[in-house]
C-alpha cells in the first residue's frame, strides 16, 4: 500500500528517539488500527488548500500555531477577523485548523500537546446558530476518536453569549476529560489570564512577542498551499478520490433542543 511518508521530514528514527516510551508494537498497532478505520470520518475531509472556499476563509478567521520549544507543546490562537456571520464556516474553519495541526506534525513530527487558545471577541449568537447538533456531534466524535494529536487544554477568551451557545451544543457529545480541559474566561479576566502565559507564544495582538496573528495567518495560508500535494494525496488515500467541493452545509432542520448553560463554569 502506498504511504504518505515521503511528504514527512522527521524520520521514524527520529520519532522513536524523541519519545523513548514509544515501542514498534505501539505503532504496529496503531498502523493496524488506521488501515481499518481509514475512512472515518471522512465526510469532514475536503482538503484542497487552493480552493478558493478554504482561501477565503483563512481571511475570515485568524489561525495560527505557535511553538514553545521549551516544553515542546504548540499553541494554537483563533479569532475572527471579519464580524459578518454570513461569512463563517464553522465545519471548514474547523477543518483548516486540523489542516494546521497536521502541517505542524509533518514539519515538526509529534509533540506531547496542543493548546488551544480561542478568542471569542466578535463571536456572537449568529455564529453561534451556524452550529447544528449534527455539526457539533461529527466535530466532537472527531476530535475524540479520529485525530491523530493530543488537546491539552483549550482556553476560551472574552466569552460571549455566543460562546456559550456553543459550548452548550457541544457538551452533551463531550467526555468528562475533555470537559475538564476547557477553560473558560470572562473579558474581565482575559487579560489577567493573558499575562500568565508564556509571553514568547502569546501574539503581539494581545502584548506578547510573538509575530501578530495577521502575519502568522498569511504565513500558515503560503504553507498550506506549499504543501498541497500532500493534503490530496492524504485525501485520496483516505476517500479514494479528491472532492471537488467543500462542504459548507448549515443544518437548520435541528430541533433546538440544546441544554442549559448554567453548568459551565467561567473564570
Amino acid at each position: 500500500m502506498e504511504t504518505l511518508e515521503k511528504f514527512y521530514k522527521v524520520t521514524a528514527h527520529q520519532e522513536y528517539e524523541k519519545n523513548p516510551k514509544l515501542t514498534v508494537k505501539d505503532v504496529q498497532e496503531l498502523l493496524t488500527w488506521s488501515n481499518e478505520n481509514i475512512n472515518l470520518h471522512g465526510k469532514m475531509i475536503a482538503r484542497d488548500p487552493a480552493h478558493p472556499f478554504n482561501q477565503r476563509q483563512l481571511d475570515v478567521v485568524n489561525i495560527n500555531i505557535i511553538p514553545d520549544e521549551d516544553t515542546r507543546y504548540s499553541y494554537i490562537w483563533s479569532q475572527l477577523k471579519i464580524v459578518d456571520s454570513s461569512q463563517y464556516y464553522p465545519t471548514v474553519a474547523t477543518k483548516l485548523t486540523f489542516m494546521a495541526i497536521e502541517l505542524d506534525q509533518i514539519e515538526c513530527g509529534t509533540k506531547p500537546g496542543y493548546i488551544m487558545v480561542l478568542d471569542s471577541n466578535r463571536f456572537g449568537l449568529s455564529h453561534a446558530l451556524r452550529y447544528s447538533l449534527s455539526n457539533a456531534r461529527n466535530l466532537m466524535t472527531y476530535v475524540q476518536e479520529g485525530t491523530s494529536f493530543i488537546i491539552d487544554k483549550i482556553f476560551v477568551l472574552n466569552v460571549t453569549s455566543g460562546t456559550e451557545r456553543v459550548f452548550s451544543t457541544m457538551k452533551p457529545f463531550m467526555s468528562s476529560s475533555l470537559i475538564n480541559k476547557v477553560v473558560i474566561k470572562s473579558v474581565s479576566k482575559t487579560n489577567e489570564f493573558i499575562k500568565t502565559l508564556p509571553q514568547k507564544v502569546v501574539p503581539k495582538d494581545y502584548g506578547g512577542l510573538a509575530p501578530d496573528m495577521g502575519e502568522t495567518n498569511e504565513l500558515l495560508k503560503k504553507k498550506l498551499l506549499e504543501n498541497r500535494d500532500y493534503f490530496l494525496e492524504e485525501e485520496k488515500f483516505r476517500n479514494g478520490h479528491v472532492k471537488d467541493e467543500v462542504d459548507t452545509t448549515i443544518d437548520s432542520n435541528d430541533k433546538d433542543d440544546i441544554s442549559s448553560f448554567k453548568n459551565l463554569s467561567i473564570d
